[in-house]
């Protein structure tokens, strides 16, 4: 059991540093080929802080354990908003100050309500897996269509991301990967171990501490921003993971092989994500900043939902 949470805790290590390597490296590479700092934040800052959870998923889907899949992603997306959300507006509220952030958020809420609709079946099939992946590549194309209402002093600096060559950029991203794949198999097949020797489920893992150890890139990325004074880029850091993780992860993997949707993922962690996700659209449309208090309520909400499931996987499992 100790050689299995070593080896865990240093593939969340690998996890964290891939993430930071394929962000960084990502991000130089559409500088340097010309892409602007708003797609950055919302595409490329967003699935590369992403690249734990999908590498992670497809790595358990491969490997035969298909809840993992389930739970790391609506387990990372109420992470996204709850924990990292709820953490930067305490730590450093934001103003929203771009009509695109609004638009985005509602975005997210819609994908959500349809990931909701799509969880009512047994499992979810290549049919709905390819139609999420359509969805998301017309959602990337939408973003970079519409590549405006960004405020200037909010962009991220181009400066370290202009001292790296278009090779050096490439050999960041491709080093950041390797350490994702080495770091979420290593995280896959022990918390697996672990899970199995503490009668959990495969979902359970998933939700808890998968996806909070896969989250982290974007918990870091957020409040980097947010000290930064790059409230637009760390909420668009947050929509558009969140649009990733459901419409990209869960197609990839649905097309590999059918998921499942375990009951109380569908009966209790589904449902709340949907109204954290709400909750979230209504601060970002109805209030102009995220300051503490706003903060506070979605850590407090997110910590509810957490500790409302483990509680009833501990029944369960007893």
């Amino acid at each position: 059991m100790f050689w299995s949470l070593f080896l865990i805790i240093f593939g969340f290590i690998l996890l964290i540093y891939g993430g930071n390597y394929v962000c960084s490296g990502a991000s130089a590479l559409a500088v340097r080929l010309g892409i602007s700092q708003f797609i950055i934040g919302m595409t490329i800052v967003a699935i590369s802080t992403s690249a734990p959870e999908f590498i992670t998923s497809v790595i358990a889907v491969i490997n035969g354990h298909r809840e993992i899949v389930m739970g790391n992603v609506i387990g990372s997306n109420l992470v996204n908003i709850g924990l990292a959300g709820g953490l930067v507006a305490l730590i450093k509220p934001f103003t929203i100050t771009s009509s695109v952030i609004k638009r985005e958020a509602f975005l997210l809420l819609l994908v959500t309500l349809g990931f909701g609709l799509c969880s009512i079946l047994s499992s979810i099939g290549w049919i709905i897996g390819l139609l999420f992946i359509i969805l998301n590549i017309l959602y990337l194309y939408f973003v970079c269509k519409n590549d405006r209402g960004i405020n200037k002093d909010e962009e991220i600096s181009q400066k370290m991301a202009l001292e790296i060559d278009l090779w050096g950029a490439l050999k960041i991203f491709l080093f950041g990967l390797f350490l994702l794949l080495l770091g979420a198999q290593l995280v896959v097949q022990y918390s697996v171990e672990v899970a199995r020797a503490l009668g959990w489920s495969d979902a359970f893992i998933g939700f808890t501490i998968i996806a909070i150890g896969t989250s982290f890139p974007e918990i870091a990325t957020s409040l980097v921003a947010a000290f930064r004074g790059y409230g637009s880029i760390c909420t668009g850091n947050i929509i558009g993971s969140n649009i990733f993780n459901t419409l990209m992860i869960i197609g990839s993997c649905s097309i590999i092989h059918p998921l499942p949707i375990d009951d109380q993922l569908r009966h209790f962690a589904i449902p709340s994500l949907i109204g954290l996700t709400a909750l979230v659209w209504h601060f970002f449309t109805e209030k102009r900043k995220i300051g503490p208090y706003e903060g506070f309520i979605l850590l407090v909400v997110y910590l509810i939902i957490l500790l409302k499931l483990i509680s009833k996987e501990i029944n369960f499992s007893q």
